[in-house]
């Protein structure tokens, strides 16, 4: 289960990701992947199944969606105070 408003690690070994829930409204993921021989270490981000990119470093990735939340919550949150006054008023 991921962290209901803070990060929280899953995984173990080379097979490692954090997850991160904001209420219902934001699901976020940040997963290990690459590492072999052939291929660095990358860190793919992302947000309600969609992805926001890869990453060099985990810091970074997570910076990335923390980042993309926080510019998505005031639209969401002036969205919800329209819907909530249209509920109230067909009282």
């Amino acid at each position: 289960m991921m962290g209901r408003g803070r990060w929280s690690r899953w995984g173990r070994g080379s097979c490692e990701g954090y997850g991160l829930e904001i209420g219902g409204a934001f699901r976020a993921t940040v997963v290990r992947g690459g590492g072999s021989r052939d291929a660095p270490v990358v860190w793919t981000a992302s947000i309600n199944a969609r992805e926001l990119g890869k990453f060099p470093g985990r810091a970074i990735a997570m910076k990335r969606v923390e980042d993309s939340i926080t510019s998505d919550m005031g639209p969401l949150l002036d969205d919800w105070t329209i819907f909530r006054a249209a509920k109230l008023s067909q009282r």
